[in-house]
């Protein structure tokens, strides 16, 4: 059994207090996974795995009273302690066995840790250390701390299968090398190219927590460059990995739609709907790309939106997720566009338009649009790139002299559609979304109270008449 020096490092309270416990029940204890990784890296967690010879129910006999007891994971071997801020899980020792195609395991007990660990999905976390009935050193079978030092995401044993016994494996190992700044190995990083296709077996929910969790990581950039690269983005979103190799002029761009957006991600801080925003703000350009008689991309935040909506959806998002990111996509060109000859006016109407509301909560502000533009705008051309963002800090700089934000985004058009549809005696349709928009922005640029409904209403006809 490869040990080595963990006894300095001190162990939290609550798994010393089960640690007790587990040894006076005549059981063995050990801190297995992340928390033992963690340590090792210099970091703390407060999500314990802990792993045990006693079977689940003399487990859940020995934590009667350190604190609130889970056993939603006891048919499995795990009972769950939740004592002040720790969550520890306690696992009886087991196999997995699979067999082919099914990801349900049969599940064995067994009485040896190092086993136990040969069950893991990398070595860096299937490291372990001793807490009863006697403390104990680092328990390393697989070289787990050499990967960490090495930086480098790995199996223990042969990569295939045990990416084979669970897909979503896959998108683990580039979360983690996002997450770490790891590099993945050579044999792991061709298995993902090879067994791509077998995250089709996964839940959409499982593939979209996993792509939440690269893109707010540390190096989203490497994280979806892997996705894409491996070809596991195939899988997770088409629209996205459709991105590669479509280029951009070099006026605006150093990079392709791909890289570009990747850069973008960079810029921004780890917020997840800043970060998913970056993600698919240009993701309309591949399908909307001209050659003819130059390269551009007409409209493409506007085909990007439908793009937006449909991976999304695909991904099971909410639709509040799926709302603001695509609000996001569809306006993230809006500040770029601003001029500093633009009338007060025009500056109230682009805060307007650039505020997603929803009653009296900003589920999108002007601010989110502006960092999105910030970013896309860093991500470009990098001779060109400093005339757009004085201009865009000259707009926020004219947003807050306003100071007027939230009224500004509160504004509405004095007549609601159910008043329009019956002063016109027409259907709903497409006829009412522009007469609402032009009453709003009189009454954003002064022109009109926000309760005059008789001048509204004498001007929306003038307005439907010329139209």
């Amino acid at each position: 059994m490869a040990q080595g020096p963990f006894e300095s490092i001190e162990i939290p309270g609550q798994v010393a207090a089960a640690a007790e416990r587990v040894a006076a029940a005549g059981g063995q204890l050990f801190i297995v996974g992340g928390w033992v990784r963690d340590r090792l890296l210099g970091t703390d967690c407060k999500d314990v795995d802990l792993a045990t010879d006693l079977p689940p129910d003399r487990t859940k006999e020995a934590l009667e009273g350190l604190g609130s007891i889970y056993t939603v994971g006891e048919r499995f071997g795990t009972v769950g302690l939740v004592s002040g801020d720790y969550d520890l899980e306690i696992t009886t020792f087991r196999t997995e066995q699979y067999e082919p195609g099914s990801r349900h395991p049969e599940v064995a007990h067994i009485d040896d840790v190092e086993e136990d660990l040969a069950r893991r999905d990398f070595t860096i976390n299937a490291m372990a250390v001793q807490v009863a009935p006697v403390r104990g050193g680092l328990i390393d079978p697989f070289g787990g701390a050499d990967d960490l030092r090495r930086a480098l995401v790995r199996t223990p044993g042969p990569s295939a299968p045990r990416m084979a016994e669970d897909p979503l494996r896959m998108m683990r190992a580039v979360r983690f090398a996002a997450q770490l700044g790891f590099e993945i190995d050579g044999e792991l990083k061709g298995v993902l190219g090879e067994q791509a296709y077998l995250l089709e077996g996964i839940s959409w929910e499982r593939r979209r927590d996993e792509l939440e969790a690269i893109i707010v990581s540390p190096n989203p950039e490497a994280g979806v460059r892997l996705l894409v690269d491996t070809g596991l983005m195939e899988y997770v979103s088409p629209e996205l990995a459709a991105m590669k190799g479509v280029e951009q002029p070099e006026a605006f761009h150093r990079a392709d739609v791909l890289g570009h957006t990747l850069l973008a991600m960079s810029y921004t801080r780890p917020d997840p709907l800043l970060r998913r925003s970056a993600l698919f703000h240009d993701v309309g350009k591949p399908p909307s790309q001209m050659t003819v008689p130059k390269v551009m991309f007409p409209e493409h935040d506007r085909v990007g939106v439908e793009l937006t909506r449909r991976a999304m959806r695909q991904l099971r998002y909410s639709n509040e997720d799926i709302q603001k990111t695509s609000f996001m996509v569809r306006r993230h060109m809006r500040p770029i566009h601003y001029e500093s000859t633009l009338s007060d006016a025009a500056v109230r109407r682009l805060i307007r338009d650039c505020t997603l509301r929803r009653d009296e909560d900003v589920l999108v502000s002007v601010e989110d649009v502006i960092e999105l533009a910030r970013a896309d705008v860093k991500a470009g051309n990098l001779q060109a790139a400093p005339h757009f963002l004085e201009l865009i800090d000259d707009l926020e700089r004219r947003i807050e002299e306003m100071g007027e934000r939230e009224e500004i985004a509160r504004a509405r058009s004095p007549l609601d559609g159910r008043e329009l549809i019956e002063m016109f005696g027409r259907k709903p349709g497409p006829w009412l979304k522009p007469v609402m928009a032009y009453l709003t922005h009189l009454v954003i640029d002064g022109e009109l109270a926000p309760d005059d409904k008789e001048k509204a209403a004498r001007l929306a006809r003038e307005f439907v008449e010329k139209q």
